[in-house]
């Protein structure tokens, strides 16, 4: 966007609002007449002095002239002859420009007023002990505006493309609606389809994890969504359909309906476009988001992207239903069903660096993926008070998941004088079935004595898989270092999980100040895992290849206990502790009976410390310690060549991890001068660190074995807020993330120590009205790699990107969206150095007193350009990407939304 349009568009939102204004307007009602009051005289008499500083009279249909005055404090008094007077103390707020006296009904002569009405706003933000509360109506969002919009508006919040948040530099863990989830795990059923208009207040807190299974974070963040009165009565929703006729489509269906205490919602997608067929934990996993970002490969010791090029067109179809429920006065039942089925053709492009002591080589990859997956997802909870104390809480989950894919994969490896040495061509065919159920089963007593509690809880899990995989490599050689050759396997594997966590927590309160919390947890754990390999015979896969498979089970008794001391007062929260955990394990190499027993006991302190400094400012800060245990896949000492130029083979004599971490976090929002701030600091070390050692042989092919190292760290600084310029004309946004990692590895036996530093600031200006936003922002991320096995691999590399919005409600109804987003990366390999400019809009007019009809016209990457590109650096590689998503397609789209509320009568433009 150029700067001269910048400004004009600048310039327009200034001449539509003045935003030091206060605006008055409503209306009186005779009800005598069953119609509108004319001639009531409407006073603004500025309370500090006296003085009368604007006036208006209603009209023939009792509607008032708006006027506006200052942002101060004032009596506004409505006068008539025939009536007594009505007065009101208005105590405004410089970001709530609009007060409507709607309906007023003047009391009689004969009465004498004995009150005054007080209309003061809320404060935006504040802290109900260690929540943090955001006002709703506070923020100002278009008409028609979602959840997921209203949360962009709130400070300190940021939502990526994918729908996650995150709050004040932590992501959050649940959303919450009313306290309850709102179709399981998948938040943004919530946020991308509900009203923002719905919405009385958003929560944010921390809460005791309820999963008893050990290495589990002790708390999670929350983010829960308080509904209004009024959007809990009767029902609500919204239907959509759109497409462009020839094969994109998006069709949506969300319906809420309330008796009582009785609520159910029904939602349905099916969609072949990436914006609204995946929720956060699909968009990533599918790649579908045009954000970009790595998920690390244990077993192969690599980084992969999760938007890896994947260039198909998606087929999603994804329904489902809540429930919920009061039987009496002491049951809550809730429960929700989700049913997901995706089809997907992916791609991916990635060169990656190898560098040696003495030679350095490379290897470019491309896989073709065509994948088919079905989820059934089932959550019941119901909730029964026992008596006015006591209550026990049943949730039972069921997941079964069914899946298939294909991949095609060519790997060219090229040598440090760039000659093609050898290629791999791989076809891998997988077939995949598993199911997990658990029930959580929770008794809660509370007692006479304040904050003196008790709690009790059961969960046994089972979960199990069964995997079919064929796998046809051809191996060419251009060398002349060895023959060409075939390798044709078939492969399946049995995995099989029971758990048994029991976990006790008991309160007891020494003094008003002082409290003691008491716990105890044990696990039983059994894991297994079948793998059988067979190589083609000629005729069938009959020869068993006894390198290739084991059957391995691994048994674990853990006995955790914990004491922790806790005074807590109005402003402060103080808490010390520690525990002890006993961790007996048992390897069983079922292949060939042997055992290796193993027993760990850990020490693991704790401390926080919360400073409720005042209603809109928190200090918190918290030292934890964890233990982790090794995965499964990780101890069996069994090879696996899925991907031939990268075998794994486990580590049955592998140890839990310790993991110590330091975090503080500091937020404060001043409601009247709308300036916020938040700031963080993390840092971790990780004793016996799983790491990995990977040997490569003269032809580049990698042998990864995990094994526990020890001197891995990491820091992580994030700040950021936001306050108005140019006298509240515009709001100024700011973030700064810096990070540090120090990673141990070893390469052909040798320790090798590898760091990366980043550092990346954003700055962004915002313009939020009535009737528009707009916004513009910058960024740029660099970051310098640092590794003691190549002088190669330690350049610095980086990108930054600008991007705006503009998003503008017209009269008659109109409404034009805008976004525009330009990257560029530097210092990469040749090819890889991309920039490129992503272009978005749609054109929208609503129809409807309530406007609750909506068509539109929809153009997604405009200028055809969509693709990214990303770089990590790890140990001795060097791995670049380049990905191209679904680019530019237009969709038509009709959009109902509809509730049972009456539609609320046309007001009088604000225009003077």
């Amino acid at each position: 966007m150029s700067r001269k349009l910048l400004f004009l568009s600048f310039l327009l939102v200034h001449v539509w609002l003045n935003a030091q204004d206060i605006r008055l307007r409503g209306n009186v009602s005779d009800t005598s007449k069953s119609g509108g009051l004319p001639n009531t005289l409407l006073m603004a008499i500025r309370f500090s002095d006296s003085s009368l500083i604007n006036y208006t009279r209603t009209n023939l249909d009792g509607l008032f002239k708006p006027i506006k005055i200052p942002v101060d404090t004032y009596l506004v008094i409505l006068s008539h002859p025939s009536f007594s007077d009505k007065t009101y103390l208005v105590v405004p707020s410089k970001t709530d420009t609009v007060l409507n006296f709607k309906n007023v009904v003047l009391p009689p002569k004969s009465i004498v007023l004995n009150e005054v009405e007080i209309i003061a706003t809320k404060e935006k933000s504040y802290y109900k002990g260690d929540t943090l509360v955001f006002t709703a109506d506070s923020f100002k969002t278009l008409a028609n505006a979602t959840v997921e919009d209203l949360l962009k508006k709130l400070p300190g919040v940021r939502v990526d493309a994918k729908g996650k948040i995150t709050i004040q530099g932590k992501e959050v863990d649940q959303v919450l609606v009313d306290g309850d989830e709102f179709f399981g795990s998948d938040p943004t059923i919530a946020t991308r389809n509900l009203s923002a208009a719905s919405i009385e207040n958003v929560q944010v807190y921390e809460k005791k994890n309820e999963s008893t299974e050990d290495g589990k974070s002790e708390t999670v963040k929350v983010l829960n969504l308080q509904m209004k009165d009024d959007a809990k009565k009767g029902y609500f929703g919204k239907v959509s359909a759109a497409s462009d006729f020839q094969k994109f489509y998006e069709n949506e269906l969300l319906a809420n309906r309330f008796k009582g205490n009785s609520k159910i919602s029904v939602f349905g997608i099916f969609a072949n476009t990436p914006k609204q067929a995946f929720g956060w934990d699909d968009a990533n996993k599918y790649g579908l988001t045009g954000e970009y970002s790595y998920d690390y490969d244990e077993e192969n010791n690599t980084w992969t992207s999760t938007d890896d090029g994947r260039t198909g067109i998606p087929q999603t179809l994804r329904t489902g239903f809540y429930f919920s429920d009061r039987i009496g006065k002491k049951t809550k039942i809730n429960t929700d069903y989700t049913f997901s089925q995706n089809q997907l053709q992916t791609g991916t492009e990635t060169n990656t660096q190898f560098f040696l002591q003495d030679t350095s080589y490379t290897n470019s990859t491309i896989v073709s993926t065509t994948s088919q997956n079905q989820k059934h997802n089932f959550n019941f909870k119901i909730n029964q008070k026992l008596d006015s104390l006591t209550d026990i809480t049943i949730t039972p989950r069921i997941m079964y998941n069914t899946s298939s894919d294909l991949s095609r994969q060519r790997d060219d490896f090229i040598s440090e004088e760039n000659q093609l040495t050898r290629r791999t061509e791989i076809i891998n065919q997988t077939d995949n079935a598993s199911s997990d159920a658990n029930i959580l089963i929770k008794l809660n007593r509370n007692f006479n004595k304040k904050d003196r509690n008790v709690t009790l809880s059961y969960q046994p899990v089972y979960a199990a898989s069964e995997n079919n995989t064929r796998l046809n490599t051809s191996f060419r050689y251009y060398q002349n270092q060895l023959p060409d050759s075939t390798l044709d396997q078939k492969r399946t594997q049995n995995i099989e999980k029971m758990e048994h966590n029991v976990a006790f927590n008991y309160i007891e309160p020494i003094t008003k100040k002082f409290k003691t919390q008491v716990s105890y947890n044990f696990a039983y754990n059994k894991n297994t895992n079948n793998r059988k390999t067979f190589d083609y015979g000629g005729a069938a896969y009959d020869i068993f290849n006894t390198p290739l498979s084991n059957n391995f089970e691994n048994r674990r008794f853990i006995n955790r206990g914990g004491l922790r001391l806790i005074y807590d007062v109005k402003k402060y929260k103080i808490s010390i502790g520690s525990a002890i955990r006993q961790v007996q394990q048992e390897n069983v190499n079922l292949s060939d009976n042997q055992k290796l027993n193993l027993t760990v006991i850990n020490i693991l302190p704790n401390a926080g410390f919360v400073y409720r400094i005042n209603q809109g400012s928190n200090l918190d800060v918290r030292y934890t310690t964890s233990a982790n245990q090794p995965e499964l896949s990780q101890m069996q000492p069994v090879v696996d060549n899925s991907d031939p130029n990268r075998i794994s083979i486990g580590n049955p004599d592998l140890k839990p991890s310790f993991n110590q971490n330091i975090n503080l976090n500091y937020y404060f929002y001043k409601g009247v001068k709308d300036v916020n701030f938040y700031s963080g600091l993390s840092a971790g070390s990780t004793e016996r660190q799983i790491s990995y050692n990977t040997t490569f042989d003269s032809l580049g092919k990698a042998i990864t074995q995990p094994i526990n190292v020890n001197g891995n760290y990491n820091g992580y600084l994030y700040l950021g807020g936001g306050v108005p310029i140019f006298k509240r004309f515009l709001k100024f946004y700011y973030n700064l993330n810096g990070n540090f990692d120090n990673t141990v590895s070893f390469v052909n036996g040798k320790k090798f120590t590898s760091q990366s530093t980043g550092i990346g600031p954003q700055l962004t200006l915002q313009k939020n009205a009535d009737k528009y936003d707009v916004s513009l922002s910058g960024s740029y991320n660099y970051n310098v790699p640092k590794s003691e096995i190549s002088v190669q691999s330690n350049q610095p590399y980086y990108s930054y990107v600008v991007e705006g919005s503009v998003n503008i409600k017209f009269p008659k109804k109109f409404g034009l969206n805008v976004d525009g987003k330009y990257t560029n990366n530097g210092n990469r390999t040749p090819g890889y150095n991309l920039n490129f400019f992503i272009l978005n809009a749609s054109i929208s007019k609503a129809f409807l007193k309530s406007e609750n009809l909506i068509l539109s016209v929809n153009g997604n990457d405009i200028l055809n350009q969509n693709i990214s590109n990303g770089r990590y650096i790890n140990s001795n590689q060097l791995v670049d990407t380049k990905t191209q998503i679904i680019r530019r397609y237009f969709l038509l789209k009709l959009t109902y939304k509809f509730n049972s509320q009456k539609a609320k009568l046309e007001e009088e433009s604000d225009e003077e």
